[in-house]
């Protein structure tokens, strides 16, 4: 019996769902300023009837519990870095190394993975002291001219946009040259350097007599 009654109790209440919300709500104020809600206000007091929406119905979102299970992040927590698309490493010259360039001209050289797309417009850009020396498609350069010394090298791979990719350690190397011999320095500059003495010195120029 108890369980005829309990069906016949639920098609009941969801046909007074409908009832129930479409009911109308009024707003009215008491002798002492309060404002008061209801569906029936007392008899002698001014009342206004309040629209009620209806409320939202959420769409499932697919993956919502997966989001909601994900850890928050602290504000002061870094975002993860993004990885990069290329590993970039100067092969040669070696970080610390000398190398002996007469005329020179020094040829670096990279380790790249994957092989770079030069196709979809990937280019290697070299930093010379921090500045852009060379550019190109070749995963080496030669750089032309340097003084003996030292120097720092890096490079970074970008895309046609300029977007960078991929970026190498910075190295620092050092130019070699040897010294020119005596004898080709009195030829180059026979007047600094004359043969058999020490440099002669510049020549004052002579009085002038009024």
């Amino acid at each position: 019996m108890i369980r005829s009654m309990t069906w016949l109790v639920w098609p009941l209440a969801a046909l007074l769902v409908p009832v129930l919300a479409s009911a109308d709500v009024y707003r009215w104020t008491d002798d002492q300023g309060n404002i008061h809600f209801g569906d029936r206000p007392p008899e002698g007091s001014a009342s206004e009837p309040v629209e009620v929406r209806e409320p939202m119905r959420a769409v499932p979102l697919e993956g919502a519990d997966e989001i909601l299970e994900r850890p928050l992040r602290s504000r002061d927590q870094p975002a993860p870095e993004v990885a990069a698309a290329y590993q970039v490493a100067i092969a040669s010259p070696a970080d610390g190394d000398g190398v002996r360039a007469n005329d020179g001209n020094v040829t670096a050289t990279l380790e790249l993975s994957p092989d770079l797309d030069a196709e979809a417009g990937h280019r290697v850009i070299w930093l010379l002291d921090g500045e852009a020396a060379s550019e190109g498609a070749s995963p080496s350069a030669t750089f032309e001219g340097l003084d003996r010394g030292g120097y720092t090298l890096q490079a970074r791979v970008v895309d046609a946009a300029g977007e960078q990719l991929g970026i190498s350690d910075t190295i620092e190397f050092i130019v070699l040259r040897a010294a020119i011999p005596r004898d080709q320095q009195q030829q180059q500059r026979p007047q600094q350097f004359p043969p058999g003495g020490a440099p002669s010195a510049p020549q004052a120029p002579s009085p002038v007599t009024p």
